[in-house]
């Protein structure tokens, strides 16, 4: 495939991909959520931006990018190998365990506040006049570190089980290329992360960091300097 003809079929889902990691970067971060809530207001921003910015990640990925690429490339869908029955079995548990993986990040770092089901929870309590009384929570994930269970494995276990699920997935011409965009945004985002977990946590998450690998289970911890 020369380039013009992989850039023809696969252009507009790259640019579309580019963009969401963009954006999804971006919604993550303090600066955003203080920029919306000077248009917004703090109250809205607090209690309502979590879920729409999930609500919207997930249609723009999973309408917006899978429709331009894999909608576009129906005939690239076909195997490029076939597996032996024994390597099949063997790929078929690995992608079973990423999405048991994914789960189990999930229901560890609070899938409701995940969500923003929490934050809207008490936002939709105050607005009736019943405020819960609970503390506000600030951006997700800068409250409390969590380094116990998966994440006392790897620093970013949902990125590393998607990596593992999008690898385990049919080897199609257009999962592949996929797995390289999904790759790329996994290390640009995760770099960004860590930067923004640097500076909220300190050197609580640079003594984490130095336990604990990125996307795969670090045998030996790095030296204390």
């Amino acid at each position: 495939m020369t380039l013009s003809l992989f850039l023809a079929d696969y252009g507009a889902s790259l640019a579309a991909f580019a963009l969401f990691a963009l954006l999804h970067s971006v919604g993550a971060q303090e600066p955003c959520k203080d920029a919306l809530a000077r248009v917004a207001g703090r109250f809205f921003v607090d209690h309502f931006w979590r879920i729409l910015y999930c609500a919207l990640s997930f249609w723009a990925l999973y309408y917006g990018v899978a429709s331009l690429h894999w909608a576009r490339n129906l005939e690239n869908d076909v195997w490029l190998v076939v597996y032996p029955d024994w390597l099949w079995q063997s790929i078929t548990a690995l992608h079973l365990g990423s999405i048991a993986l994914v789960y189990v990040a999930f229901v560890q770092s609070d899938y409701l506040e995940f969500l923003g089901l929490k934050q809207a929870g008490r936002g939709i309590m105050a607005l009736i006049g019943r405020p819960t009384g609970a503390p506000e929570l600030a951006l997700f994930g800068t409250h409390r570190l969590v380094t116990g269970g998966v994440y006392g494995l790897v620093r970013h276990p949902m990125l590393a089980a998607g990596l593992l699920f999008l690898l385990t997935s049919g080897p199609s011409l257009n999962n592949l290329i996929y797995t390289g965009m999904y790759a790329a945004y996994m290390v640009i985002g995760g770099y960004y992360e860590e930067k923004r977990m640097i500076r909220v946590f300190g050197e609580e998450y640079l003594r984490y960091r130095r336990q604990v690998g990125a996307f795969f289970p670090r045998l030996r911890p790095r030296p204390a300097g």
